[in-house]
Order: structure tokens, then sequence, then C-alpha cells
């Protein structure tokens, strides 16, 4: 299969702006990944979906990615693979967007290109929570989701990491949602996000079990207890993915020199409620 290329529209510059916009090149390689080229940076970037209908909600610009398991760790299962199976080496970024990103974040894959190109180019992450003033991001978790901050201090405990969560303070990412030098996230994958699921998928480790399954608090109506129970064993959303969509602000924290830049300063919610966030409606026509 040879390698294609296809060109986006001309972004449109940003008022004020002297600098002129570049179009993105964008790369199918031989594994169906679609590498993104833009003044000398590459990325590579994967949307997971699940079924035909999330499929619809996915950005052309990045790779999809069927999730044909779901397990309790939900897309962190999905970035630990990717990262060993070393897809990151296939660009200088690389990231794991869900599905629901443009629900969350509204900002199209051109409308971030647009942004990364004109900022700075010696950051290492990119991301989208600048709204954030908050820090602490484990005392912030576990007002939503008592018990998070225990079980999580625990896990560190269990993987050698001499951390105090409650004092701890880094840039707030959630969701996964962020862009990294893919040199950088395959050191994330290494020294935090692998050994945490490992330790978290210990079923002889019987304390962490049973902190881990505790009832989050989080509640989604649309999930019925059914299938709760299938992907938990419990009749509710345990801590297993709250805790690892902190993992990687904690590795911020551990790594004070990797260097963060939001690139939006909204704030994520449901898609209906743009209109209430004057950040948001900019950027969805920008």
């Amino acid at each position: 299969m040879t390698p294609t290329r296809s060109r986006l529209p001309r972004a449109s510059a940003a008022p004020g702006r002297s600098r002129t916009a570049r179009v993105p090149a964008v790369e199918d390689d031989t594994r169906g990944r679609r590498r993104i080229s833009l003044d000398g940076k590459t990325f590579l970037i994967y949307q997971v979906y699940f079924d035909e209908t999330s499929k619809r909600h996915l950005d052309p610009l990045y790779t999809p990615y069927r999730n044909a398991r779901l397990d309790p760790f939900f897309e962190s299962s999905i970035v630990a693979d990717l990262l060993a199976a070393r897809h990151q080496r296939a660009a200088d970024y690389f990231g794991v967007f869900s599905w629901k990103f443009a629900a969350k974040i509204p900002l199209g894959s051109r409308a971030i290109l647009a942004r990364i190109q004109r900022g700075d180019s010696w950051t290492d992450v990119y991301s989208f929570f600048g709204r954030i003033a908050e820090r602490r991001v484990w005392p912030l978790a576990e007002q939503k989701h008592p018990g998070i901050l225990h079980a999580a201090s625990v896990l560190m405990r269990r993987l050698g990491i001499d951390v105090d969560l409650a004092q701890l303070e880094a840039p707030i990412i959630y969701q996964n949602h962020f862009l990294c030098r893919s040199t950088l996230y395959e050191r994330f994958g290494h020294e935090l996000l692998a050994p945490a699921l490992r330790a978290m998928r210990d079923t002889d480790d019987t304390e962490l079990q049973s902190l881990i399954q505790q009832d989050s608090t989080y509640r989604d109506p649309r999930v019925p207890i059914s299938q709760m129970m299938a992907v938990f064993g419990r009749p509710h959303f345990c801590l297993h993915p709250f805790i690892c969509e902190r993992l990687f602000t904690t590795w911020l924290a551990i790594n004070p020199s990797v260097r963060v830049r939001h690139i939006w300063r909204g704030r994520f919610v449901e898609v209906e409620n743009i209109r209430y966030e004057p950040e948001m409606v900019r950027s969805t026509t920008a």
C-alpha cells in the first residue's frame, strides 16, 4: 500500500496575527495511520470509537481505533496497548482521544493545529484545560469521588512512588485529552501507566481491590446496571477510570521539567451547554 497525501483547505489566519497559517499535510501509512505534518512537526492522534454511531463523531484527520472490548480502565487500556506496540514512535507528538472529544472540547483538528502553530515550538505537552485554576488534582478528585485519594495513595505505595497526593500540584489534564512528545509519552507509559494498570489488575491484592471497587458516585442514566456489572462486576462505576485519567497529571507533577501549554482556556462541558461558554462559542466559529 503506497502512502497517500491529502491537503486540507487553508485555515484562516486569526485576527491580529501576521503569521500566515500553513496547511497541514496528511499521510496515510501502510498501517492505516494518518500522520499529520505541519511546520516540521508530525502528529499521530488516535480517536477511539465503539460502534457506527460513535464512528460518525470522529475527526477526519485522526486515526480511527475501534474498541472491541470495554474494561474498567476505559481508554487507558488502549493507550497502554498502543504505547506497548510503539505506535507513538511514528510521529513527534502522540495522542489518544475519545470519540466524545468534540462534545467536551469543541475544537476540530484544524483549529487545534492552528493554535499549536501560533504558539512556541518547544512545548512538550499541548492540552485544553487552561481555565482550571486549582492544581491539586487529587483533593479536587476527592470532592467528586470520595475515597479516590486514599485508593490512589495506596496505589502509589504499591508502585514505590513516594509522593503525598494530597499536596501534589500539577497542570490539570483530564480524559487523556492531550498531545505529548512521543518520547515523553513513552516514558509516562513505562514509568507510571503500565505499572499502575498491572497493580490494579492484581486480584491477589485484596486491599487495593477493595479500595478501587468503591462506588465512585458517578452517575450516567444511559448506562444500565447490567452493563456496569459486566464491566466492573459491581452495580456502579468503580474508581478505576477516574484514577487512570489523573495518572498523567500525577506524572507531570513528578516530572516538573516537562513543559505544558494549554491551547484552550475553556472548560469541558456537554455540547448543548456551549452557548453558556463564550470561549467555546468563539472556538466553534474560528
